[in-house]
């Protein structure tokens, strides 16, 4: 395995293991992201938005919630298939959708939260805030055209997802007072 993917997923599991709520520290930003790193860690991202979504749409109590779970099962089904095609036009291998370890983590973790909607949020806010990092690491010193032009033109969405998990993390917690 490639040491900088088992360093830079042991950074960031130790950063945030066993804290996924609003006030946990982001990740540290990535520097330099090739393409063996962004495909899978990419890959896995979306597939942790897409599960952890289908399970909000199951247990979320709040409408806003589980609007917003509906927008990242439709926005990221979309960047994965983004994703594969323009993989396949440059001729690279095609990710096989896993989890990484720690996002089998996060979205067990989420799976056995006794207060969902809030857990859900939480774990929203993390996985934005490193897709966040990842892409635009990625589109600054990816070794791939083709994939550097594909998270150029994803980031903006992830941003606005992030953007937007921070408001629902506010209603949340108004909610909860």
């Amino acid at each position: 395995m490639n040491f900088k993917i088992v360093l830079v997923s042991g950074v960031i599991a130790l950063a945030s293991a066993g804290c996924m709520t609003p006030m946990a520290s982001a990740p540290p930003a990535l520097t330099v992201v090739s393409t063996a790193e962004f495909v899978p860690m990419a890959t896995s991202s979306n597939l942790f938005e897409i599960e952890s979504s289908r399970l909000a749409l199951r247990r979320a109590r709040s409408p806003e919630i589980r609007r917003f779970a509906q927008q990242m099962i439709r926005d990221h089904n979309r960047a994965t298939r983004r994703m594969m095609a323009v993989a396949r036009r440059a001729g690279l291998p095609l990710p096989r959708p896993t989890l990484t370890a720690r996002h089998q983590q996060m979205l067990a973790s989420l799976t056995a939260a006794p207060s969902f909607d809030a857990a859900y949020v939480d774990a929203q806010l993390m996985a934005h805030q490193e897709s966040v990092g990842l892409f635009s690491a990625y589109s600054r010193t990816g070794d791939n055209a083709p994939l550097v032009e594909f998270a150029r033109a994803t980031l903006p969405v992830l941003e606005m997802h992030l953007n937007e998990v921070q408001a629902l993390s506010g209603v949340s917690v108004a909610r909860a007072m």
